[in-house]
Order: structure tokens, then C-alpha cells, then sequence
């Protein structure tokens, strides 16, 4: 409705311009003005009231129920974290009241002598360390004019400095073997099942932990094996049992990173 009153009125304005008996410079400055007004705003105009309409069904669609596939996507992703995150709260209230969490069976694994589990979940595994990395480097004889030989030459090293430096970030220190994997958490140690094998890090084993239950992610440290990086919407329940069990109750009251797990907090 806005859009045919924008346009009119800008040319309105042209036609009564034009009717003038005068029509100096800033006269026509006006009158371009008001010309590109009357394509502009109209436009505009248009598109806002498209955009509105479009953000109104949006909200009606959504009122009655009916979400896009990513929308539903996006929901159940922070519905599941909204619950790792309430069970990370449950259980340091539990631990902090005395309480002995809720236990599971899980038959695929030996339990340890008194061994109890309390969670068997998904995560995101990685480990940290480096490897060695072998390359080749290429050599070339070129024969012939200056140029095409100093050319030659120059795409040479060229060649082997990438392959250099490839060899060298692969061979660094990073985060790897990352995916996807199962996780089971018992009062003894962490258990991950990875590319078909389970592995077992201890919490008698750690050297240092690092909970970081807002960013979704644990990192423990071990004196003969490579650190391990957990993630997802289980990390900070997985936290929370790793740094009872390593440091014990006053972790659970003290530790900085668990202060936003206070209930209410």
C-alpha cells in the first residue's frame, strides 16, 4: 500500500517542479532526487513488506507446530543439551548431597571388581599428539633458453617447499582421530569404544583434568598415554564424574568451571 503512495507522491513533486517558471541547478538536483526516490521506495518498500509477511508466517507456522526440517534439527540439538545440561546439575547435587547416582548394566564391557556404571552415551572423542611424516622432494634438469631453465628451477622449489610444508603440519602436534564414539562412565574410569575397540583411561591414571562444562568439552591428561578431548551435550556430566573422582567433593563446591552448574545459576 506504501509502495504506489511513495511513488506517487515522488513524482508529484517532479510534476510540480517541472511546472515551475524557473529551473535552476539545485531545482534539478531536487527533481533527480525525487526521480530516484520514485524507483527506489517503491522497492524498498516492497521488500520490507515481503520480508514482514514472511517473518509472520514464519511465527504463525511455528505457533501451530509445523517447523522446517532444519528447524526441528536445531530444536532437538539444543533440547539435547539443554538436558546434558540438567543432568550435569543433578548429578553434582547428588554427589554433593551423599547420594549414589542411578546405575546401568552394561554387559558388553568387564566390570572392574565393584565397578558401578552411570552413563553409556554418545561423544566426541579426539587425542593429541604428533606423528612422523615422510616426503619426497622432486628434482628436474631443464635444458635450453635462460628464462625457461630459471623457470623451470623456481616451479621446482616452489613444488617442494608446499610439500615441506605439508609434511610439517601433518606431522605437528593437533586434536586427532576425532568422531563420533560411545562413551560409558563408571566410578572407576571413562570407557570409549572407538574404531571397534574399547579403551579404558582410568581416573587413577590422570595426571590433570580440565573441565569445561560451558564449552562442552573435557580434556584429561594421562603420564603414558596421549590426551583425551571429549565433547558434546554429555561433557559436562562426564566433567562433573571425572573431577569428583579425581579431586574429590571440594572440586565439586570450589572448581571455577563448575560454578555456572549450581542450580539456579
Amino acid at each position: 500500500m506504501l509502495a504506489p503512495i511513495a511513488y506517487v507522491g515522488c513524482m508529484a513533486g517532479i510534476a510540480a517542479l517541472d511546472r515551475g517558471e524557473q529551473t535552476d541547478s539545485s531545482t534539478l538536483l531536487v527533481m533527480l532526487l525525487l526521480l530516484l526516490g520514485a524507483v527506489v521506495a517503491p522497492i524498498s518498500l516492497v521488500v520490507l513488506a515481503v520480508v514482514k509477511a514472511s517473518a509472520t508466517y514464519r511465527d504463525h507456522r511455528r505457533s501451530t507446530g509445523r517447523f522446517r526440517a532444519a528447524e526441528l534439527i536445531d530444536i532437538r540439538r539444543r533440547d539435547a543439551s539443554a538436558r546434558g545440561w540438567r543432568d550435569a546439575q543433578a548429578l553434582r547435587q547428588q554427589l554433593l548431597a551423599g547420594e549414589v547416582p542411578a546405575t546401568l548394566a552394561v554387559w558388553d564391557v568387564v566390570p572392574y571388581a565393584n565397578e558401578e556404571f552411570f552413563c553409556d552415551v554418545p561423544i566426541g572423542y579426539a587425542r593429541y599428539y604428533g606423528k612422523d611424516v615422510s616426503y619426497s622432494q622432486t628434482s628436474g634438469f631443464f635444458y635450453g633458453r635462460p628464462l625457461f631453465v630459471a623457470a623451470g628451477l623456481a616451479v621446482t622449489a616452489l613444488s617442494n617447499g608446499a610439500q615441506r610444508t605439508a609434511a610439517r603440519n601433518k606431522a605437528r602436534q593437533q586434536w586427532r582421530e576425532q568422531c563420533i564414539s560411545r562413551l560409558v562412565v563408571s566410578n572407576h574410569r571413562l570407557l570409549v569404544q572407538t574404531r571397534g575397540r574399547w579403551l579404558s583411561f582410568d581416573y587413577a591414571s590422570m595426571t590433570a583434568v580440565f573441565p569445561e562444562p560451558t564449552s562442552w568439552g573435557l580434556v584429561c591428561q594421562f603420564s603414558e598415554a596421549e590426551p583425551l578431548l571429549l565433547t558434546g551435550d554429555h561433557a559436562p556430566f562426564v566433567a562433573v564424574m571425572t573431577l569428583y573422582r579425581t579431586h574429590g567433593e571440594r572440586a565439586l563446591r570450589e572448581h571455577p568451571s563448575l560454578a555456572l552448574l549450581t542450580v539456579g545459576g
